[in-house]
């Protein structure tokens, strides 16, 4: 049995590679002739002095280098803290401005804080401003007793800088605050309001939370990282401080109501602070969308106080090695050996994963190109590709530390692995992110490469257990052999990763060997990509409709949005070509942008003409909604063309829903929300549509044309569209039923009840004038009425 890991022994240097010579000792200096000796030793002298002097240069414009970037590497994290605490304050006034205005009369404040998810120890209180600015109601207290009532005076707040923002501006937007001195909590504070509006839009008051200033800094201060003197602020665009906290401050100067920087946005560098006058090197954010910033501050006196014990000891040994030659070659030797220790330290960081401790991307290379270099291992290598399929479902959901777990879990688990080989294990690495590598050599590589391909899969199915959840991740195996002499490592590394993601598309937890058919599908799949590219920037795409129509009266009640490629060369690219490859390389955003954008602007243009009951289909990718903000570009949309809501659908396939549902689901209640329509598209092609029914908010289930072929010949098929169509009838859902193309087909669906339909019975996908003609000759289906039966749309196709 071996063990799945490589020798422990294994050279990080290429051998037959000579080794560096040696220094030569000082002592052989001493053997020169007497007079030479005090000129030698006036040369140490002076090359010593000179050395010390260098390296005292470097040493304090490196420790202020490293200053200066982890005071922007706090800054940036002060940054992201900050913008978070500011959007979950935000999430209370928006929360309360929903209840007030959705029911002015029973709004409850104190029921409707004790709702939000917020500490206690944050929030100082929340307010409701009235229309006139007197105080309406409030959380906290006032001088012991409520801050209004038949035993307070009214207390007035039209005075407030944030009522006077409200009353004049009739935005949604957030405003803060400066620094105020609370008339109700009698302490410091920082508000964050928003304005109320009644039911006709007008003014309706303020709603005012009111946050401790410590709020923002007293969690985020390490003195491990920030020092003893180090400071961290939150400043408005004024310089005014907000909030702002040092290590050696008490908990009630965390915050000083008369604190003020210069201009923030010329903060940077060296500094000497206004505030308490002590030398910082400073790094400044502001940020985007509010009108503050953030700033971090690392005293030069808690960085440099190595580097001042540093220089001190420097000067002292050489105070002491000028008296005597020895003592000059002593102490330099020492710090050449410090030097090369700290090379072999850079060294061991360069060449491995600092997560799991096994050699990196980097070290695998240069081991794999000692063996690819050698001759008799032709045809006796073979490299692995090990990829974690859905790792990316980890750190999304669970987050990044979580994945990092998985990620030991994985190295752990692949290390132990033990095979019955002949071979030998010479590389087991990470290769970075969710991919690890593995390389064998010996006579039967390709069976042993199999054994170990199989033994990897076995080892990650069971399932990882991360914070007490555990799931279920499996790997898929690329397996590139040496059996080119031309190739180098990073030839074979390519093929093994081209295998792996080969392995991927064919369905996951499985192995792949390279091939070049591989190669070829890469290099094909990239010039599809540039040309999809120069499509989108020269405006090869088009858009055609395809009606779909009421069986009752045969009238339109909607069409489908289908987009067409008109390529200079090829000519018409129908989507089901160029959608995968879209959806592979995330050019389906850009597509399904302006497939939007299209739908809604004609859909504008016939409203305008009194088609007001007309509706329009687009289909939607999973890509859209893992990698792409689906709510806001439909948002961004219906406003920019004016178009309701509830006149356009969304088509979706159980694909979105089987690999991502918690996030597909919060984005379909967010577009239900907004009003519109959601369409479940092929519905019984999958294995789990039923359960889709009651999880997401469905308004329209469609029939795949797979079914529709059959009928009425296939009683089976029959039975099972009586049963969706019964089923979609009894949870209000309506039903489309696609790919008619009999009239037979026709007369056995009406039966079943009112139903939508489109296929090429009725009309092919159509150019927007021959839509436009079409509506012109059948006209709409209203949705609450049903005109008498027409004719036959097919001939007005035609």
């Amino acid at each position: 049995m071996t063990q799945l890991q490589p020798p422990s022994n294994v050279p990080h240097r290429p051998p037959n590679m000579p080794s560096r010579p040696r220094l030569k000792k000082a002592t052989s200096v001493q053997k020169r002739t007497l007079f030479m000796i005090p000129a030698l030793g006036v040369l140490l002298l002076l090359v010593l002095w000179g050395g010390i002097g260098s390296r005292l240069s470097v040493e304090q414009d490196s420790v202020y280098q490293e200053t200066v970037n982890s005071s922007d590497i706090l800054a940036s994290a002060l940054e992201q803290h900050t913008i978070k605490a500011i959007h979950q304050i935000d999430q209370i006034t928006r929360f309360i401005k929903y209840e007030y205005e959705r029911s002015p009369q029973q709004f409850d404040l104190t029921n409707a804080v004790q709702k939000g998810m917020v500490r206690s120890d944050v929030l100082l209180q929340v307010s409701i401003i009235g229309t006139n600015g007197f105080l309406k109601e409030t959380t906290g207290e006032r001088d012991g007793r409520p801050p209004y009532g038949p035993t307070q005076p009214p207390l007035n707040l039209s005075d407030r800088d944030h009522f006077k923002y409200h009353i004049t501006h009739d935005s949604d937007k957030l405003y803060i605050s400066k620094p105020v001195f609370g008339r109700v909590s009698k302490q410091w504070s920082l508000q964050f309001t928003r304005r109320l509006n009644d039911a006709s839009g007008a003014f309706a008051g303020v709603v005012v939370v009111s946050v401790d200033p410590r709020y923002f800094t007293s969690d985020f201060y390490n003195t491990s990282a920030l020092g003893m003197n180090g400071v961290i602020a939150v400043i408005s665009d004024d310089g005014t401080v907000l909030a702002r906290h040092t290590s050696n401050a008490s908990p009630e100067q965390y915050f000083s109501a008369t604190g003020q920087y210069p201009s923030p946005q010329t903060l940077g560098g060296l500094t000497i602070d206004p505030v308490d006058q002590v030398t910082r090197i400073v790094s400044y954010r502001h940020l985007l969308g509010y009108p503050l910033g953030v700033m971090t501050g690392l005293s030069m006196r808690d960085q440099f106080a190595a580097y001042r014990h540093t220089r001190n000891v420097y000067l002292l040994l050489t105070t002491f090695m000028s008296a005597a030659i020895i003592g000059f070659i002593v102490v330099a030797t020492l710090l050449v050996r410090k030097l090369m220790l700290r090379d072999r330290e850079m060294t061991t960081l360069a060449e491995t994963d600092l997560l799991t401790g096994l050699p990196n991307r980097y070290q695998s290379l240069k081991l794999l190109r000692r063996e690819v270099t050698l001759p008799e291992n032709l045809n006796h290598i073979a490299l692995l590709m090990v990829g974690l399929d859905n790792f990316k479902t980890v750190n999304d959901s669970l987050g990044h530390a979580a994945g990092d777990q998985v990620l030991l879990q994985t190295s752990a688990r692949l290390a132990d692995i033990q095979v019955p080989l002949s071979s030998q294990v010479f590389i087991l690495a990470r290769s970075g992110g969710d991919a690890f590598l593995v390389a064998l050599k010996g006579p039967a590589i390709r069976e042993e490469a199999i054994a170990v391909a199989e033994a990897i899969a076995q080892a990650l199915e069971a399932p990882f257990t991360v914070r007490g959840i555990p799931f279920v991740l499996n790997a898929s195996v690329g397996i590139a052999m040496h059996t080119d002499a031309s190739e180098n490592e990073a030839d074979l590394l390519k093929k093994a990763d081209l295998a792996m993601y080969s392995a991927k598309s064919a369905g996951k937890a499985c192995y792949q060997f390279y091939s070049a058919q591989l190669a070829r599908k890469a290099d094909r799949l990239m010039k599809w990509e540039q040309q999809l590219r120069v499509a989108l920037t020269q405006h090869q795409f088009f858009v055609e409709y395809q009606p779909i129509f009421d069986l009752t009266d045969r009238r339109i009640r909607g069409f489908e949005t289908l987009i067409r490629w008109q390529h200079p060369e090829q000519g018409l690219i129908t989507a089901g070509e160029f959608i995968p490859i879209a959806e592979s390389t995330g050019l389906i955003l850009p597509l399904g942008d302006f497939a939007l954008d299209a739908a809604c602007a004609q859909l504008a243009i016939w409203r305008s003409q009194g088609y007001t009951h007309l509706t329009l289909a687009v289909n939607v990718s999973s890509v859209q909604f893992w990698r792409g903000d689906i709510v806001e570009t439909v948002r961004r949309v219906l406003e920019k063309h004016q178009v309701p809501a509830e006149q356009l659908e969304l088509e979706i396939t159980e694909t979105a829903m089987i690999e991502y549902p918690e996030l597909v689901s919060d984005k379909l209640s967010a577009l239900k929300h907004m009003g519109v329509r959601i369409a479940l598209d092929d519905f019984g092609t999958g294995y789990s549509s039923l359960s889709y029914l009651h999880r997401f908010p469905v308004d329209t289930l469609k029939i795949d044309r797979s079914f529709v072929h059959a009928i009425p010949a296939d009683r089976s098929v029959c039975s099972m569209i009586s049963a969706i169509v019964g089923l979609a009838i009894s949870l209000g859902l309506s039903v489309v039923v696609e790919g008619i193309e009999t009239e037979e087909q026709v007369t056995w669906l009406s039966r079943l009840g009112r139903l939508d339909a489109q296929g090429f019975l009725f009309s092919r996908p159509l150019s927007v004038a021959d839509a436009s003609h079409l509506l012109e000759r059948i006209g709409v289906a209203p949705i609450a009425t049903r005109p008498s039966l027409p004719q036959t749309a097919h001939d007005a196709v035609k």
